[in-house]
């Protein structure tokens, strides 16, 4: 033990003595060492080195002594280059301490530290790497030469650059050691360390993106052949491991690759690195568990060409999950391959899935998809799957669906080229068929305010076109069942700006447009929000798809719209380049029946343009009114009214996307009879007791009444016209005037002052009126007077229609220069006398209600 511990102090003191001379020897020879690499790196480099301070350092690099060069920039061999082809924060060159007693100077490893490599060809394929003489040797009696056995690499960055090949590698070598054996003809190198490759991009696709590699492998540089030889190595990316050997050569105007790689224990992650970005965008961010395995060469064929590659890969009982969202795929099965082809070119690039299946929370899918020709696709694609639709929602959502459940049966074949389809969808030589089945699917839609439920039908795909079958379901209150045709459905619903033309015949049980057309919330914020007490929407929101066609039979049992009640709708809608037009609609509402054709331009979405010619039959009127909201007005309300109406209207209405009328642009023209009407309890009437009784005149009622009102410029215009009424001593009034939306009243009465019997015959038969009594009712609702009209025309003007029968002029207002037939023609002209006046008390004016249809 004794002698032990002696020998160990003698070897002890020999080591610190041996470490002495050396630190000693070094830093008496270190200005002979530096002149020594100086003299020899000026005799071996062509370009131009910049050091900033050389130094030796016994420590740095311990057992061995280095040369520390601090800020070196080692330009390249390209001329006019600017790009040097390293820049390094420190290096070092290391020699063993047996050499410096022995007066030998062996360069035995290099190391760089914090630095960038950037090898590069220019466009005529020439290298920036050729900075060493041709003719400089390594003679055993030189007292500086290069002998390196490894090479350290710490946080350097190594770029390359093939600018005629499009090739462009980019890795950081965060620490990396390569032992080497050099001969003449040979070079070995046993590398091992982590690097992080940022990019491998051939042409215009990126591969192995940003992946961190735990690297392991021996290298072989024939130097006779210029070829550099890969014997089996293990690239490990994260949890994958990957063996890769080939052989490159780099002697020729162009790099010969011949790589393989295969790949055990990976997951989607690392096989999607190897893929093109236009590829593998969508599934980027999704995660798998379990056997992912693939192969793949890399072989290049002639110089300027790009290399061939070629992948094959899959999985064996794989579980596929989005970190996100809480569901997976299970139990997936399936090969794949991708290739660029014979001629290595996007037009010949093929991706393919075969023998694809697994199960969605116990729900088997299966299928097989060929995506071939990057410039120019073909698909073909078949897919059978037994769907879950919010788990489905969960696993793959879709943008423009919040949320969803019910189940859909799909099975699905497409052939075809992409192009031709994308040019003519409905004329494309295409193979599809399919069929889809929804059983109680519910989804809720982002722009969409009432959502779909209870969702029923099937759908059978062939070629472009879907044909639905009890297609039922609801939207809201509403329901619906369609049986017909998608038109170009595959084209809609797989490129954008694509038309769908629905022919189908629709029924409903219940149609609430106060529903469908409410506005989304955050519409309505801008504007009122109480509803009224008939349930109606606070706001509307009306737009039509330019990419929507529609040819409906429609049958709807009720129908309901503000305080429209209607029953039994029956009529034909069309939609073509959002114009709508009905050539029939007819309802039964307000205790009569109406009939609608027409048109709704809604090309402008803030000045929809409703063109309608309207029939009604037997209409009660105060029904009427109050289904029309006494049409914005409290003059002339349903509780003055009764009657019944027949009627045709002729209008030409405009509106925003709120279904506000724009009323400034209102012309209408209305043909109206009214029988067995009243009047009762209107305000201007019981003023007029000095020619009836109070309780006459409370309740005023007459048989017939037919008359044409127009209405323009917000005003609505009453041509003269004769009320035969219960009022013996006024059983014939004429009325004729104006009524502005802004409720400025001008209307004119001429009540006879003879009874009939004692009327004078006149020529032809007719009855001439005799003496009459003048009045002028006008002013506001809140603030009218009737007083006595001495100015009226001998005669009323009505107005002329325009040639098409759709641009209403409205008749001039009534003058104030003449009297009614019986009145001197040349009376004196003098003001109105005033007989009464009703006046309110003074309020603010009356704000327009969103509700409002017009407002008069």
């Amino acid at each position: 033990m004794k002698n032990f511990k002696k020998t160990f102090r003698y070897a002890g003191l020999s080591l610190v003595l041996l470490l002495g001379a050396a630190i000693l020897s070094g830093w008496l020879g270190q200005e002979k060492i530096i002149s020594l690499f100086v003299q020899e790196a000026n005799r071996y480099l062509r370009t131009p080195v910049q050091v900033g301070r050389m130094e030796v350092s016994v420590l740095a690099e311990f057992p061995r002594v280095a040369i520390r060069l601090h800020h070196v920039v080692v330009r390249g061999s390209l001329p006019q280059d600017t790009t040097a082809l390293a820049r390094v924060r420190t290096l070092y060159c290391a020699f063993d301490a047996w050499d410096i007693v022995a007066g030998r100077y062996r360069i035995r490893s290099l190391a760089l530290e914090d630095g960038a490599i950037q090898v590069r060809y220019d466009a005529q394929g020439q290298p920036n790497y050729r900075i060493f003489r041709p003719d400089s040797t390594q003679a055993a009696t030189k007292p500086l030469a290069f002998d390196l056995e490894a090479i350290r690499l710490e946080r350097v960055g190594i770029l390359y650059h093939h600018r005629q090949q499009q090739h462009r590698y980019s890795l950081q070598a965060h620490a990396v050691q390569a032992s080497l054996t050099v001969t003449d003809a040979q070079v070995s190198i046993r590398a091992e360390g982590r690097t992080r490759i940022e990019a491998i991009r051939l042409g215009a696709d990126n591969y192995f993106r940003a992946k961190e590699v735990v690297l392991t492998t021996r290298l072989e540089v024939n130097r006779t052949a210029q070829t550099l030889t890969i014997q089996p190595s293990v690239v490990r990316v994260e949890t994958a491991a990957y063996d890769l050997a080939g052989r490159i050569g780099y002697g020729g105007p162009a790099i010969d690759w011949n790589l393989s790689l295969n790949g055990q224990h990976a997951d989607l992650q690392s096989v999607l690195a190897l893929l093109p970005p236009r590829l593998t965008r969508q599934l980027s961010k999704y995660r798998s568990r379990g056997d992912v395995y693939f192969r793949g060469t890399v072989r290049s064929v002639a110089a300027g060409k790009n290399p061939q590659i070629g992948v094959q890969f899959g999985c064996r009982d794989a579980s596929f999950y989005h970190p996100g969202y809480r569901e997976s795929v299970e139990h997936v099965f399936l090969t794949g391959t991708f290739s660029n082809g014979a001629r290595r070119t996007a037009r010949t690039t093929s991706f393919t899935l075969q023998q694809l299946r697994g199960a969605l929370q116990g729900r088997p899918f299966s299928g097989n998809l060929r995506y071939e020709n990057l410039l120019d696709p073909t698909v073909r694609l078949n897919l059978r799957a037994d769907l879950d639709v919010a788990r489905v929602l969960r696993f793959f959502p879709v943008a423009a669906v919040r949320a969803g459940s019910g189940r859909a049966q799909l099975a699905v074949q497409f052939a075809g080229n992409l192009r031709q389809f994308r040019a003519r969808p409905a004329t494309a030589a295409i193979r599809s068929g399919g069929e889809l089945t929804l059983r109680g699917v519910s989804l809720t839609l982002r722009d969409y305010t009432q959502p779909l439920t209870g969702l029923q039908g099937s759908f059978l795909l062939r070629r472009n076109d879907v044909a639905i079958t009890n297609f039922t379901g609801r939207m809201g209150r509403s329901d619906f069942r369609l049986n017909g045709f998608f038109k170009n459905a595959l084209g809609w619903l797989l490129l954008p700006h694509q038309q769908l033309l629905v022919e189908a015949d629709v029924e409903s049980r219940l149609l609430d447009l106060d529903q469908l057309l409410s506005a989304p919330a955050p519409n309505r914020a801008a504007g009122p929000t109480a509803a009224t007490g008939t349930g109606r929407a606070a706001g509307y929101a009306f737009e039509v798809s330019p990419n929507l066609a529609l040819d409906l039979n429609a049958t709807v049992r009720r129908v309901r719209f503000r305080r429209l009640r209607g029953q039994e709708l029956h009529g034909t809608v069309r939609l073509r380049q959002q114009v709508i037009s009905t050539p029939g609609l007819s309802v039964a509402a307000a205790g009569g029946t109406t009939t609608l054709h027409g048109t709704l331009d809604a090309r402008q979405p803030d000045r929809l343009q409703a063109r309608t010619t309207m029939t009604c039959t037997q209409l009660p009127l105060d029904s009427l009114f109050y289904v029309f909201e006494n049409f914005g007005q409290d003059f002339l309300t349903a509780r003055h009214l009764r009657g019944t109406l027949t009627a045709q209207a002729e209008s030409d209405m405009y509106f925003d996307r709120h279904l506000t009328p724009l009323t400034d642009q209102l012309e209408a023209e209305i043909k109206a009879t009214v029988r067995d009407g009243e009047l009762n309890n209107f305000a201007p009437l019981q003023k007029l007791s000095m020619v009836a009784g109070k309780e006459q005149l409370r309740h005023l009622r007459f048989a017939q009444l037919t008359n044409s009102i127009y209405i323009q410029g917000r005003t609505v215009y009453v041509p003269e016209m004769e009320i035969r009424s219960n009022v013996r001593t006024a059983s014939v009034l004429r009325v004729t005037g104006t009524h502005t939306f802004d409720q400025e009243m001008d209307y004119h009465l001429s009540i006879p002052l003879l009874p009939g019997l004692l009327r004078r015959p006149a020529f032809g038969g007719q009855v001439a009126t005799g003496p009459a009594l003048l009045l002028a009712v006008q002013g506001t609702e809140d603030n009218f007077r009737v007083s006595l009209d001495r100015r009226r025309e001998q005669t009323a003007r009505r107005p002329v229609a325009e040639a098409n029968g759709r641009r209403m002029g409205p008749p001039p207002p009534p003058a104030n220069s003449a009297a009614l037939p019986g009145a001197a023609e040349n009376a004196p002209v003098a003001a109105p006398k005033k007989l009464f006046e009703v006046k309110k008390p003074e309020q603010k004016p009356a704000q327009p209600r969103p509700d409002q249809y017009f407002d008069f």
